[in-house]
Formats: C-alpha cells, structure tokens, sequence
C-alpha cells in the first residue's frame, strides 16, 4: 500500500476541533472513539465521545408543556483520559503552557491517532510528549495508548493521571441541547490489583450494563519502571496517578491498556468482572499493536481501492474506506447492529439508522457481503414492529420507521428546532416512506451480488 494514508493537522486550530476529532476516530466496528486528545476534557471546541452499536438509551423531555420522549446512542464512559503533571503543578493543558509544536496525525492504514506536543510551562521547562492510541482491529474488547515524555531542560517529578470518566453527558449537538441528555446512572468503580482500575454504569432507562477497565504501566527504556500510585474514586470516576523521578533527555513512557464490555455481549459472565480480567491480561502496546495492523492488513486485502496516479483522491478514499470499515467490519458480523447515519462518530442524528445504508452496501456487497448480510439483519429482526407500523395505518405489508434505534419504533421527534428561527416546529419527516424501498433495493443488491438465496427466502 502506498503512503497516501496519512491526514495530518500541523498546529492548533481551535474552531476547527471538533471536526479534526471526528475524522481521527477511532474504532472496530463495535465501538469507537473520537479523535480527542487524552488531556482535553469536554467543552465548546473538544468532545471525548465513545459510542457503540445498539447503545441507546430513551429519556423524556417537558417541551412546550408537554413530554417528548426521544431515544439517543448513549456517550459512554470516557476511557481516554491521561493527563500530565510535572512537579505537582496543575495538570497540562494547551492553554496553560506555550505551544512549541503540534501535530495532529491519523493514519487511515492502521486506524491510529498520534500526536506530537512540544511546549514550555510556567517554570521555563521543556517537554516533548507523544501519544498513540488505537481500537483494536484483532481484539473486539480492546483498545490501547501509549504516551511517551521526554522533559527536555528538567529533572524532577512527573506524574501521570489515568482515569476512567462516568460523569459524561450527551452534549455534543448544540440543537439538541434542550433534550435530556444524562442517560447513565453510576452502579460502581472497581481495583484488579494494584495495576487495573474498571469501572461500570447502567444506561437509564434500556437498563444496558457498560464495563470498561484499564490498566496503566510506566517504562524507562525497556524497564518497567514502579511508580508510586494514589487512588481515588467516586461512583461514577476511578484515576490512578502513577509518579516517578523523571530525568533530562531520558523518555518516560506509560501504556494504558483499556476493555470495553457491555451486557450485550456474548460469551461473558458479568461485564465489570470480564473487563477487569481482559484488562489485567492483555499483552503490552507494542505486541498489541502489532495484532491490530495485522488485522488491519488483512481487511486492506479485501477492501482496498487503488486510483493511480492521483495521491490526494487515493488518500481521500482511503480515509473514507477507513472510516466504513470501523463501523461496519467483521465485528459487527454478529452484532444487532445497523448503519447509524453518521457512523458511531458522534450524536448527530441521535445515532438513528436512516436510509444512509444504501451507499455503504455497494463497496461491502463485493468485498465482504458477510458484514452487509449481518446489518441488513438488523432491518429483519425488526420487521414485525413495520408490519404493525403499517397496520396502523390501515396499510398491508411493512412500514419500516424513517428514523430506527433499537427497536424499530420511529424515532423521529415528534418536534424539531428550527435552525433560522429558533422556534421548535412540527417535525414530519417521518413521512418520508421511501426508506421502505431503499432496504428492499439493498437486499436485492445484496443478493445480486452475491446468489445468496438462502438469505432471501
């Protein structure tokens, strides 16, 4: 494969944030992160979010006077957090010290967001730290960072936070901010030893468990270093701080190795016990990382699409290809999974599975129609609710819903706000009834594409 891989953001860009951290997510086609970096919470320019298939959740809001119920994809716990202090000063952010260098790099081959960050504090120290993550390909449950930080003109304690963030709300839609948006309660945070903390919560009201634990080791070199650790936790937060004697032009680097586990799972017992034990026996970032670009390298050889001769249409299709097989891969084979129509990226569309489908097929249906025959399950398993949808409307046959989330139910708001007047108006586009012949195009297609008649009957 050719290097026409990488989308890389030289410097910072505050406005343009939010939209560098949906490009650089990061997933497997069960769950996925976005591009945010480790150190930033949420706020108006960066949004950690994690999401992943079926995670839905419905509240009601009072609007206008009256309740309206709307189901979201659930913004799950944020596994990302790192944070660095350097001799017990508050932790660094990019508004606190003076940027020297930023990098912002994804790499489309392997799905990994990396980033460079060289500033100066307040003290007049030097620091260069580097950080890469992944979800990984090979393993559904895992994910991984590594941060490596050089102190350039110090010496003298450095410490780093490892947490894991239940206290996140669904935020991330500035239209949708007039809708409830806590969907999880805290159940509890939870040690594996010295090394591993978890951490488990309970949607609201679909009663889905979500487990992740992670476990946080600091290398000098080769050596595994024995940094004293602190710990602190409420219910709904767990961190560790994990602090050594750090020394000039000598590079500490600290691997946090994640599970994610949810009740919907298969083959597991309890999810908190299943991550904490996942998290506690996972191989180190770098044997990680070498099990999930040999995935990877397989589904190019099935995926990939050459364009010769133009770099900037190869890397865009790369990218693009990228971001599909993160949503929809081998992963999602037997999941209960659609094809949310803005991928698992973010609330736009409050996770809702539309019509979009229609365009990923074509590229799955001749590579890897498996995965297309698990989503389009997804339309069958809910064909007995479009049958009643059509019944009552004193129709024959089966109304698919324009918006579908967990059920099949429509989703679509019974009110909608209006952009250019600010106003909530009626929102009838549950009207648009041609979702129905789009999922029947998709199955025909499918079967043309590949004679699976078993399938079809």
């Amino acid at each position: 494969m050719s290097e026409a891989t990488l989308l890389t953001y030289d410097g910072l860009a505050p406005d343009e944030e939010g939209l560098r951290e949906a490009l650089t997510s990061t997933g497997n086609g069960y769950f996925c992160s976005r591009g945010a970096a480790e150190w930033e919470d949420a706020d108006d320019r960066h949004y950690p979010g994690t999401y992943c298939h079926g995670g839905y959740n419905r509240e009601t809001t009072i609007m206008g006077g009256r309740p309206v119920l709307n189901e979201d994809l659930v913004n799950l716990p944020n596994w990302l957090v790192l944070k660095l202090r350097i001799e017990g000063e508050d932790a660094v952010r990019l508004d606190n010290v003076e940027v020297l260098e930023y990098r912002h790099e994804y790499d489309a081959r392997f799905a990994v967001v990396s980033r460079t960050l060289r500033f100066r504090d307040r003290g007049d120290r030097e620091t260069t730290l580097r950080s890469r993550r992944f979800v990984s390909m090979a393993h559904v449950h895992q994910a991984a960072i590594e941060w490596t930080v050089t102190p350039e003109n110090w010496s003298g304690r450095l410490e780093v936070v490892s947490a894991l963030d239940g206290r996140v709300t669904n935020w991330g839609v500035a239209r949708y901010s007039a809708l409830e948006g806590r969907h999880l309660d805290p159940v509890s945070p939870r040690t594996f030893g010295p090394e591993v903390i978890a951490l488990k919560v309970k949607t609201r009201q679909s009663d889905m468990f979500v487990a992740e634990a992670a476990r946080t080791r600091m290398f000098g070199g080769t050596e595994q270093l024995s940094p004293e650790r602190s710990l602190y936790q409420m219910e709904d937060y767990i961190q560790q701080v994990l602090a050594v004697d750090a020394r000039a032009g000598e590079t500490v680097r600290t691997e946090k190795i994640v599970a994610f586990y949810t009740s919907h799972d298969r083959a597991i017992n309890e999810p908190l016990g299943n991550a904490g034990a996942s998290a506690a026996r996972y191989p180190d970032f770098a044997t990680a990382l070498a099990s999930h670009e040999a995935a990877w390298e397989e589904v190019w050889r099935q995926c990939d699409v050459v364009v010769p001769g133009d770099d900037r249409v190869q890397q865009l299709l790369r990218l693009h290809i990228s971001h599909i097989l993160q949503v929809c891969s081998r992963h999602t084979v037997e999941q209960d999974a659609g094809v949310p129509a803005r991928g698992l990226n973010g609330e736009a569309y409050r996770g809702h599975v539309f019509w979009d489908e229609l365009y990923v097929y074509p590229f799955l249906n001749f590579r890897v129609p498996a995965i297309t025959r698990g989503l389009l399950r997804y339309r069958y398993r809910r064909l007995g609710e479009a049958r009643a949808a059509a019944a009552e409307q004193g129709l024959r046959g089966a109304m698919f819903p324009w918006q579908s989330g967990s059920d099949g139910t429509e989703e679509t708001q019974v009110v909608h706000l209006n952009p250019l007047s600010g106003q909530w108006e009626p929102d009838l586009s549950h009207n648009q009834r041609h979702v129905n012949a789009a999922i029947f195009y998709n199955i025909w297609h499918y079967f043309q594409a590949t004679g699976d008649l078993e399938f079809v009957r």
